[in-house]
Formats: C-alpha cells, sequence, structure tokens
C-alpha cells in the first residue's frame, strides 16, 4: 500500500509537524487515521487509547463501518495483545475462532501497532493478507509520531494542573495570612496610640517585614503561571512610576537610556521594581542607582558595597538575603521574570565598584 517510500516517509514527516501543533489526545488520534488513510492508504483505521483498564476508541476514519470499532478491556483480542506485549503484529487472515475477536465478521486481514504506553493503532481490510512488512514500518513510524504528540499533550496537561495547584494554595495562602495580619497591625496601631515603645516599634517592623513577605511569596508562585502580553516599552517611562512608588529618601536614579523594549508591562515593572529595591534596601546611606543600556540589553547598576564573587550565584536563589530586612524573594523573582521572556541576567561590579545588573538577549522595539 501508498506510494514509493521516499514520498511516503516525506509525507508522514509532514504529517509528525502538524501533530506537534494540535492541542487534544481526540485531535492527533484524527490526525492519525487520516494520515494513515491518505498517504499509508489503510482504508479502515481506528486508534484506541487506554482509559483505565479500557482500551477506547479516539478516532477511526471514514471508511470504518459503524460499530467498526468498539470499547475493549486492554486484554483482548488482538488490541489488547498488541498493547500488553508492546509489539506490532501482522494477521494475515482472520480465522472465525482466533484469537483476535474482531470488530466485524467480515474483516479479513488486519495490522496492529502499539502507541507507547498510550494505546493501539490498528488497520483493517476485508480481504486477507493485505499488509506486509513494509506496511508495518511505515505503520510504526507514523505512530511514533502519534506518540510523541500525545506524550507532549500530557505532560502540558500536567505542567498546567501543576500550577492551577500553586496559583490556588498561593492565593489561598496569601488570604489566610494576611486576614489574621491586618487584626494584628490593628490592635498593634491601638496599643501605640496609648503607649508608643522601642518593643511596639519592632512588633511594626516585625509585621512589615512579613507583609513583603507574603507579597513576594504570592509573586514568586505566580510568576510563570500567567500568560504574558508583550508589547512596546520605554524603559524611561516605566522606571519613572517604578520610582515613584518606592521610598527613595537617601537615593537617586539615573536613567541614561530612550530605548524601548518588548515585554509584558506587569512582569518588567516587578523586575525593575526588584532591582532598584535591591540597591536601595541593602545600600546604607545615600544610593546612586543608575539604568542603561547595553547592546544586547539594559543594566542596572548601584554604587553601594557591590556583591562578593562568591555570592553573585545565590543572590538568585529563593530565600537568600544576606540581611535581616530582605525576604529573600526579590532577586529570585527578578530572575524568575528574566527567564520568562526568554533573557539572560548576570551579576558583576558596577563602575563605581557596587553590583551591576545585567540584563541580556532583550528585543528591542524600536
Amino acid at each position: 500500500m501508498g506510494g514509493r517510500p521516499g514520498d511516503t516517509i516525506e509525507a508522514l514527516h509532514r504529517v509528525a509537524t502538524r501533530l506537534q501543533t494540535e492541542d487534544t489526545a481526540e485531535a492527533v488520534c484524527e490526525q492519525t487515521v487520516t494520515a494513515a488513510a491518505d498517504v499509508l492508504e489503510f482504508h479502515q483505521c481506528t486508534v484506541v487509547l487506554r482509559e483505565g483498564e479500557w482500551l477506547v476508541p479516539y478516532a477511526v476514519s471514514e471508511d470504518t463501518p459503524p460499530d467498526g470499532a468498539r470499547r475493549m478491556r486492554v486484554d483482548q483480542g488482538l488490541a489488547g495483545k498488541t498493547y500488553l506485549t508492546d509489539r506490532s503484529h501482522v494477521i494475515e487472515e482472520i480465522e472465525p475462532e482466533d484469537e483476535t475477536d474482531p470488530a466485524k465478521e467480515f474483516y479479513r486481514s488486519a495490522i496492529s501497532v502499539p502507541i507507547g504506553d498510550r494505546g493501539v493503532f490498528q488497520a483493517i481490510e476485508t480481504t486477507t493478507a493485505a499488509f506486509d512488512d513494509d506496511d508495518v514500518e511505515l505503520a510504526e513510524l507514523l505512530v511514533s509520531h502519534t506518540s510523541t504528540a500525545l506524550d507532549r499533550i500530557e505532560r502540558e496537561r500536567e505542567l498546567q494542573q501543576q500550577i492551577d495547584r500553586l496559583d490556588q494554595f498561593a492565593s489561598a495562602v496569601s488570604h489566610d495570612l494576611r486576614n489574621p495580619l491586618s487584626v494584628a497591625r490593628g490592635h498593634l496601631e491601638l496599643a501605640r496610640e496609648e503607649r508608643d515603645g522601642e518593643s511596639l516599634r519592632s512588633v511594626a517592623t516585625a509585621l512589615e517585614r512579613m507583609e513583603r513577605l507574603i507579597g513576594d511569596l504570592l509573586a514568586f508562585a505566580k510568576i510563570g503561571t500567567e500568560a504574558m502580553e508583550p508589547e512596546a516599552i520605554e524603559l524611561s517611562h516605566l522606571l519613572e512610576e517604578c520610582w515613584a512608588g518606592l521610598d527613595r529618601t537617601d537615593a537617586t536614579l539615573l536613567v541614561e537610556t530612550d530605548r524601548a523594549i518588548r515585554a509584558d508591562r506587569d512582569q518588567l515593572r516587578q523586575l525593575l521594581v526588584n532591582l532598584l529595591s535591591n540597591a536601595i534596601d541593602h545600600v546604607d546611606g545615600d544610593v546612586t542607582i543608575t539604568v542603561g543600556e547595553l547592546a544586547a540589553g539594559f543594566f542596572v547598576e548601584d554604587d553601594g558595597p557591590g556583591i562578593r564573587p562568591d555570592e553573585r550565584a545565590s543572590v538568585f536563589e529563593a530565600g537568600y538575603s544576606p540581611g535581616p530586612e530582605g525576604t529573600g524573594f526579590g532577586l529570585s523573582i527578578a530572575k524568575q521574570i528574566v527567564e520568562a521572556h526568554g533573557w539572560e541576567i548576570h551579576v558583576t561590579d558596577g563602575n563605581e565598584g557596587g553590583a551591576r545588573f545585567e540584563i541580556t538577549d532583550v528585543e528591542f522595539a524600536d
């Protein structure tokens, strides 16, 4: 069956490309039986996938008669044998009492190929000896692409479930922690109105840190779970917005770029806020922060004490903080945002000896 081997294999490779664009198992199975009919010229094709202890039809070709495929146990008939042995089988002549257990009594020959641990592909003919070893080889090539596509869809489904659970967990934790925290802050304010002191100021500082930690934990959990919407963003304008929302009493910002880059606005804002806050929070006294452009991106640097070479890899780890004032998540979130955009981030020495964060592989929008 089929055309010239070279043309057939080339056509199957084009099928593989199409299979990788499908996002449901049903669509992959439909593409498989269509390709088997159009490319391999198998006229009555079925794909069954395992669901629990059953092999369930997911797709049948147009030439398959009504009720020509049926739900079967994983140990039933030729499909079950193929699935359990993980081997292809060719039946030259189906006998009434053999183990093939055909769905129709007029089926006379068959080819049956396992789809990894997912299920089975079968083609049936009403004549004997309709399939040979070449048909098996081509069918195996086709279903290898099917198996790859089904594995990808399953991985994506599992990843989405993990993301959904993480998002639900983060939101629940944020809500359940912020409620008692608000109560504590309310009582603290009343107590400080009656009698303030060093102990109550320490409590206020601790509660503020808890609030920042909850916010960072929520941001850390959400990075990568929300769809990005890249757009052209002028760095200088967004930096002005970020700077306006920070406690910058002892800090100065110098912006030495007028370039625009393509990025998700909310995530880029979070990235810039975290890098600016890192400089403000970890430098005692006045600090000057400079943001400028690189050939393939931009940098954020300060004139503080810098980061020792042996600590530069650690600063991006979740929970790492060189002092008690930080939450340990700011730079980790920054790295997540950078990686979500396909960029790179490195820390080195600034021109004035401070810390310099270089973000590269950025796409400029102008």
